[in-house]
């Protein structure tokens, strides 16, 4: 690493510190400002150093070793050489210099297709989980973190920081949370649903009726219809383990009819699953390949005793026809 950019760095935790710190003045804000603006490579290791501190309760100890090798200790407090240090320790441990990852604004898209489940690091050590045919965008400022969630679903599992708001926007919905983890969906003909899994996150409308802002903890499910207010409620640790099941590849039913359990297969595959009316009301339980319906059907087959058809885009399930139940 070059003397310039070892410099820039220490420079970069040392402004990430004093924000965290909140003793930035206005005379200050305006430094800081000139001083992003004065070189991209500025901007790069800022967005970094943001990154590490937002994880700072996960560095060890020996932060005041590593910071003493870059400025005097005796011209900070303890609190900041500890947390300088542990910022500019974490920027060199992952040798992340450059600027590739940050900018004053930066906009990131990313997809899946059908039946692909993606995990994407986030630049400020929060974790995006993107479900199948599912679509986000991803703007980061120093003063914001902003998810739009085009279609489908995710899962965020936020990493903290109280300065900088994390805010996922679906449709017209709002999810704003500091440090937690939780999903959002947006699918067709159906309302827009927040599963929160750790944390408190508040729910806003920005349609054109507003409401007051919802705020949902953990094991909390919170339904927003399109014409309609925001219906939340408690889930049971069950139910919301099967509900996450698909981020590791899986569908996960309880006594789930096969109408429904067919319609989730749905979302994953392209391969159709069709069922008879005279047994769609017939219900399963199991662990499933989320993109395998073929093998699903063969499953819910042998143990409901239907008949199924395979063919190289369907499958069918029915009564069997000697009329067996």
């Amino acid at each position: 690493m070059s003397t310039i950019n070892h410099e820039i760095d220490r420079q970069a935790a040392d402004w990430a510190v004093k924000r965290d710190l909140g003793e930035l003045s206005p005379e200050a804000k305006a430094h800081f400002d000139a001083w992003l603006a004065a070189d991209v490579r500025h901007l790069g290791a800022y967005g970094r150093a943001e990154a590490v501190l937002s994880r700072l309760d996960r560095v060890q100890s020996g932060a005041v070793e590593q910071v003493r090798a870059l400025a005097p200790a005796a011209q900070w407090p303890r609190r900041r050489v500890v947390m300088t240090g542990s910022v500019a320790a974490g920027l060199a441990a992952f040798g992340l210099f450059g600027t590739a990852y940050w900018r004053r604004v930066s906009e990131q898209v990313y997809v899946t297709g059908l039946g692909q489940v993606r995990e994407i690091p986030l630049a400020d050590g929060s974790l995006v989980v993107l479900n199948t045919n599912s679509k986000v965008t991803v703007r980061f400022t120093p003063e914001r973190r902003e998810i739009h969630l085009v279609q489908g679903e995710a899962l965020f599992d936020v990493a903290k920081n109280k300065k900088r708001p994390f805010i996922v926007r679906a449709g017209d919905m709002q999810v704003r949370a500091v440090g937690t983890a939780f999903t959002v969906s947006m699918l067709p003909q159906r309302p827009i649903q927040v599963l929160v899994k750790e944390g408190v996150v508040e729910l806003n409308r920005n349609g054109p009726v507003k409401t007051p802002p919802v705020r949902v903890k953990a094991y909390t499910q919170a339904l927003a219809p399109a014409d309609a207010p925001i219906v939340a409620a408690g889930v049971a640790q069950s139910k919301l383990d099967r509900t996450l099941a698909w981020q590791f590849g899986r569908l996960a039913f309880d006594n789930e009819t096969l109408q429904d359990a067919v319609g989730e297969f749905a979302r994953y595959s392209d391969v159709r699953i069709v069922v008879d009316p005279a047994v769609a009301k017939r219900t399963v339980t199991g662990l499933f390949v989320s993109n395998d319906p073929i093998g699903f059907a063969k499953a819910a087959a042998a143990v409901l005793k239907l008949h199924v058809e395979v063919s190289e885009r369907e499958v069918k399930l029915s009564g069997r026809p000697d009329g067996a139940p």
